[in-house]
């Protein structure tokens, strides 16, 4: 996406961030022919971390999604 951009004569920004167990996230930032502001990340990247999921969470199995790690990930296993 950077390459297309840079021979579009696109102006953007380029971000990356570390995240705390070691991955990466690049993210690009330019602006749509209408004014908005427009991200590209590779976010797949990063560990899904839903806030007290307790597993609970369904995502699509259709398509891309990041991992997922839920907080108690065997503690709704002996829920009945």
């Amino acid at each position: 996406m950077e390459k297309k951009l840079k021979e579009m004569n696109v102006k953007y920004k380029k971000r990356t961030l570390d995240a705390e167990d070691g991955t990466t996230m690049d993210q690009l930032f330019f602006n749509d022919p209408d004014g908005f502001m427009v991200e590209i990340c590779n976010c797949e990247n990063l560990k899904l971390i839903p806030a007290n999921s307790r597993g609970k969470i369904k995502l699509p199995a259709d398509r891309h999604t990041p991992p997922v790690e839920t907080a108690n990930q065997n503690e709704h296993d002996n829920e009945k």
